[in-house]
């Protein structure tokens, strides 16, 4: 078994990982507008050790085949080419967003890597040169490497921020946008029928009645809820329920029956059920419909800015960075299947 490992093992690391004994980590595998993207880097990106690790671990067999045949070894470059391609796209990202005058705060960038680097080390119970070790022990760079993959995560996401805050910000919505939008689409807006309870649950018809009779000699419903209902629904609200819909299944179907045929203000009960004796007071009711406009506003704004920025951002997608990729000046030098040398 160690045989078949150690063979896997070089057979990945000199075709998957092109040669690393021969080429150094500081070898270039692309240059994106005369910027280098080295191996190290690529390395770093990828970590096929690590993918590896992950698959023997779940399922030896594809494991073998991916380290033992050279269809399997072509894959995993494929994958590795994949990788570099989002380097170029990323390393593109940083170029256009320094044309477009966004800057990335390194203050800021170490503060991300910092409160990143704490949170692993805290969820783990390590420490830095406990870290340090594992990576090494792992084959997955130290502590230095991890530390600028997480620069360089953050400085990307940030550009990307910037760059969408930057294209969107003309995204705004009318008035009269918002109320075509409500119009066109009142579905959205339908409310079913609907009354606003409290409700008492108790173990007994007795412990029901004296309940009852309370309320009637003046105590507020909501007193005499917190006092005596087992409801874990209301209970430590008082007994309210809150705004309950007609086929909610949160009451059962007599029940509801006799709610939604009740006027507002009544109180009905005690009423026997699977788990007790319920009593209810209905405190407001409100009718088939659709919420109004004032209500859902605020909610529209939010769906069509968001709407528009979206649009904003895939046009600035089509018709910005796609053609800045196109006029870029991109050489891959990372070996394709079949040994051929990508240009």
């Amino acid at each position: 078994m160690r045989k078949v490992f150690m063979f896997g093992l070089i057979l990945i690391l000199s075709l998957v990982a092109i040669g690393q004994e021969t080429q150094p980590a500081t070898a270039v595998v692309a240059e994106v507008n005369g910027v280098a993207i080295t191996m190290e880097e690529l390395n770093r990106e990828a970590n096929v050790d690590r993918l590896l690790s992950q698959i023997q671990s779940v399922d030896a067999t594809f494991y073998d085949v991916l380290v033992n045949t050279s269809e399997g070894v072509n894959l995993l470059l494929r994958y590795k080419r994949e990788v570099l391609n989002n380097l170029i796209d990323q390393v593109l990202i940083k170029q256009i967003g320094e044309k477009m005058g966004v800057t990335v705060s390194k203050d800021n960038i170490e503060n991300m890597v910092s409160t990143e680097l704490n949170k692993t080390l805290t969820q783990y119970g390590m420490t830095e040169s406990d870290l340090d070790w594992y990576l090494k022990q792992a084959g997955l760079g130290d502590i230095n490497s991890f530390k600028d993959r997480l620069r360089w995560i953050f400085t990307v996401q940030q550009t990307v921020s910037l760059i969408q805050q930057q294209v969107t910000s003309s995204a705004t919505v009318t008035e009269e946008e918002a109320r075509q939008f409500y119009e066109q689409n009142r579905e959205y807006f339908a409310v079913e029928e609907a009354a606003k309870l409290l409700r008492i649950t108790v173990d007994s018809k007795e412990k029901a009645d004296k309940a009852l009779e309370r309320i009637r000699a003046g105590e507020e419903f909501s007193q005499v809820a917190s006092d005596v209902s087992t409801d874990p629904l209301s209970k430590g609200k008082a007994g309210d329920l809150g705004w309950v819909e007609r086929g909610s299944g949160l009451i059962s179907e007599e029940i509801e029956e006799k709610i939604f045929v009740s006027p507002k203000g009544a109180i009905l009960g005690p009423l026997q059920t699977s788990v007790g004796w319920e009593i209810y007071r209905i405190i407001d009711k409100r009718p088939k419909g659709y919420e109004n406009f004032e209500d859902v506003v605020n909610d529209i704004y939010q769906h069509l800015i968001q709407q528009k920025a979206q649009q904003l951002w895939q046009t600035w997608i089509n018709e910005q960075f796609i053609p800045f990729k196109n006029s870029s000046v991109i050489n891959i030098y990372l070996l394709s299947e079949g040994g051929q040398e990508d240009q």
